[in-house]
């Protein structure tokens, strides 16, 4: 049976004062990629696209609000399945970083709570939970936001509830949007699957989104300004690689699967060596 899953990935820029302007970029490059692949089916654009990263008080708003109501018709209008980044969320007194997921019907199928802020400089509550989302007929989606990326239990959750396409919007402005490359590629070869990092372009963020395949091999990557990225994304690549091994010979999430290990998880006030080393308790 075919899976292929048509791709769109939207390095935008954002200006931080004008979230009007940030949406009417965001509906303009759906329909350019639209017009030149219509067979795309799903769309990511970047961390925080559509507000900017710097007003979170005054930009938070509630879900659904104006840019989910924007977004969900934007998905309808295309018959897409979208991923605008994320929005800062309120709900109650709390701030959440979250990328709302909407389907082709313009319904929000799931959001994905930031379970890893960039601490000190990212002020939102943290979530703990991960998500993944269906495309009818294709596959299974999982999403992770930006800073996610850095920790492997993650994408390794995400894996087990049967994602092959890791969905990660990002952010990134500073120097170590190399080794978020390296990460991305590293996901990608550990589980054996699809990772797609969007990241921004412009003032606030290097560009350089890609996909990697399940081997860990980029098959596109940006460059630094503004630019689409599209691709034909075969799921059943997913399940040839982890049933024969990457390059015909490893076999990372069969063994991970096979061996009876267990261990023990990291709690609310962890006693480890490594915690009292660095005096996180």
């Amino acid at each position: 049976m075919s899976r292929l899953l048509g791709m769109g990935v939207c390095q935008l820029e954002t200006d931080t004062r004008n979230p009007r302007k940030n949406m009417a970029s965001l509906a303009t490059q759906i329909k350019v990629m639209r017009a030149h692949s219509p067979w795309i089916k799903l769309v990511g654009a970047p961390e925080l696209c559509l507000q900017g990263p710097y007003h979170m008080a005054s930009s938070a708003e509630r879900i659904p609000g104006p840019i989910s109501t924007f977004c969900a018709d934007l998905a309808r209008k295309h018959e897409i399945y979208l991923i605008p980044g994320s929005i800062y969320e309120k709900d109650g007194t709390a701030i959440y970083n979250t990328a709302p997921i909407f389907t082709p019907q313009g319904k929000m199928v799931a959001r994905y709570r930031k379970m890893y802020p960039w601490r000190p400089h990212e002020k939102t509550s943290p979530d703990s939970e991960t998500t993944v989302f269906d495309v009818a007929g294709v596959g299974r989606v999982g999403v992770c936001i930006c800073y996610d990326l850095w920790f492997p239990e993650v994408i390794r959750d995400l894996v087990l509830k049967g994602a092959e396409v890791i969905m990660v919007p990002t952010l990134t402005g500073t120097q170590d949007r190399r080794q978020e490359i390296i990460l991305c590629r590293a996901a990608a070869i550990a589980n054996q699957c699809f990772v797609v990092s969007v990241n921004g372009a412009g003032q606030s963020a290097k560009g350089q989104s890609m996909i990697a395949d399940p081997e860990g091999h980029i098959l596109q990557k940006a460059g630094p300004f503004p630019e689409n990225l599209m691709a034909m994304l075969d799921l059943n690549r997913v399940e040839q690689v982890r049933r024969f091994g990457t390059c015909g010979v490893s076999r990372p999430v069969a063994s991970f699967l096979h061996e009876a290990h267990s261990f023990p998880g990291k709690g609310a006030g962890s006693d480890s060596p490594l915690a009292k080393a660095l005096k996180l308790f």
